[in-house]
């Protein structure tokens, strides 16, 4: 069997999908390779707001109203109800001392609480990717993507004049001729080890190994009196020193639920062992085990004994990988979606003319070497709330603002992932994670870490009367307008104009 298109997207996952319906609009004929079948299961679940905000900004540009229903909990609920999805109100941490049960002080110095939208309606959300994944495919075929799925490549054929991929499907051989391939397989994919690509170090980032599944039944972990949103409706992060579990809840009764942690913390801990791990690990976190006392796993766990990874390369003259499939470095912060939909529309444009494949390369490589520096420094202060605290901060804040700026349309204040190529924010950041990675004093750091957030800091964050709650209050958003070059009015005309006041 012989097939032809302009472009060969291999992995049918949300990225692939998105990334083959954006090629249609652009009027390229387009094959999609995918070696199973759907629903499966997939990881990688929560948005945030700038995913959101990417995702739309995609759905606006190449015509794909289908898609804006998605960037909210609200219209999601009203237009999508039977795909599975979870509210996401914000970010919940609490600190915990193994072989402890949870506890507190009036401070409230062992939780963080970080508001990312003012209510439900405009909430974000966690994806069920086995509903949404599947969504997206027959989406992607409606518009015209060539779809084959249960398709095993095996041969990679780089010529002058395109692409040749050759493999079985359906019990006989199958080749696909295509000008452009993308791969959308995941870390370690297909293209990386067909081609034998090399591996690049991420910086700053300790060897960690994770441990996840579904579950149903599990319980509730206990909202305060107050607090800026329901905890749970939420990304949960329950941190230790060596480690960090989550917690996501979807509204079909499955909840997500999985442990990052050191090579050295999961080896003592025996995550490798699957259930009997995920067991231990309850034992020494007696507060958390109480919420899945009668838990059922759903299908089995899956190990993975290397958490983070980089490609050495990422573009060849006629293929590349997504940030999705180039490199990943850990589920803390959920910088997975947003960095995969800022490479699509980087394609896109590459597909358009706009910008070339080493511009592309060199874009991908620095936000992933960024974002490795920020969780490789938040890894070696789990032990340390107010340090992991602080660093957070530099999280949020680069976020916060860069939505905004967008919001505003004003792209050029933050035309890179986590400010990170900011003449100013970007180097003193990494400066901070590489102080906080070789121990210097922490009290240098988080002042530090305060004055390198000031000119960014749109979202009341750092604040210690706060007392580590942060809700949305707008009149921190007026108040600081001038950081983002715009008055009272212009911030009030964005509010209204996307539905946040």
């Amino acid at each position: 069997m012989e097939h032809r298109a302009d472009i060969a997207i291999i992995g049918a996952g949300f990225g692939g999908s998105l990334m083959a319906m954006v090629a249609r609009r652009l009027g390229r004929s387009v094959m999609l390779i995918e070696r199973g079948t759907h629903p499966r299961f997939a990881i990688g679940e929560s948005t945030t707001p700038l995913a959101n905000l990417l995702l739309q900004q995609l759905a606006e540009e190449y015509d794909l109203p289908q898609l804006l229903p998605f960037r909210r909990w609200g219209e999601w609920q009203r237009e999508h109800s039977g795909i599975g999805c979870g509210l996401k109100r914000g970010f919940s941490f609490f600190h915990h001392t193994l072989g402890q049960a949870f506890s507190d002080d009036e401070q409230r110095s062992r939780q963080l609480l970080v508001a990312a939208s003012p209510r439900d309606e405009v909430a974000d959300t966690h994806w069920f990717r086995a509903d949404f994944d599947q969504h997206l495919v027959n989406e992607a075929q409606r518009l015209g993507v060539e779809y084959f799925e249960q398709t095993e490549l095996t041969n990679f054929d780089e010529q002058p004049a395109g692409v040749t991929l050759g493999g079985r499907r359906n019990g006989g051989s199958v080749r696909f001729h295509a000008g452009f391939v993308i791969d959308a397989t995941g870390p370690r994919g297909w293209l990386h080890r067909t081609l034998g690509l090399a591996k690049r170090e991420l910086p700053m980032m300790p060897a960690t190994s994770g441990l996840f599944a579904h579950f149903n039944n599990v319980g509730a972990w206990p909202s305060a009196v107050g607090a800026p949103y329901p905890v749970e409706d939420a990304a949960v992060h329950h941190v230790f020193d060596g480690g960090w579990v989550w917690i996501l809840k979807f509204n079909n009764g499955i909840t997500s639920a999985g442990v990052g942690a050191t090579r050295q913390r999961a080896d003592e801990l025996g995550l490798a062992k699957g259930e009997a791990g995920w067991q231990r690990l309850l034992a020494k976190l007696p507060s958390l085990a109480k919420q899945f006392i009668g838990a059922e796993l759903v299908g089995g766990f899956v190990f993975t004994p290397e958490l983070s990874f980089c490609s050495g390369q990422i573009t060849g003259a006629r293929w590349a990988l997504l940030p999705s499939s180039a490199g990943f470095v850990d589920p803390l912060l959920s910088s997975g979606f947003p960095l995969t939909l800022l490479g699509i529309q980087r394609l896109a444009n590459l597909l358009d003319g706009g910008i070339d494949l080493a511009d592309y390369e060199r874009r991908t490589l620095a936000e992933l070497d960024q974002v490795s520096r920020l969780v490789g420094a938040l890894y070696a202060s789990m032990g340390d709330f107010e340090l992991f605290t602080a660093l957070t901060q530099i999280y949020f804040a680069a976020l916060s603002y860069s939505e905004t700026a967008h919001r505003l349309g004003k792209p050029e204040l933050a035309e890179s992932f986590l400010l990170r190529d900011h003449p100013e924010f970007g180097p003193a950041t990494r400066g901070i994670c590489e102080s906080v990675v070789r121990l210097a004093k922490r009290k240098e750091v988080l002042a530090k870490v305060r004055k390198t957030i000031e000119p960014f800091n749109v979202a009341g964050l750092a604040d210690p009367a706060k007392r580590n709650w942060y809700p949305v209050n707008i009149d921190d958003l007026f108040s600081t307008a001038a950081k983002l070059n715009s008055s009272e009015s212009e911030i009030r005309e964005m509010l209204l104009r996307e539905q946040l006041l």
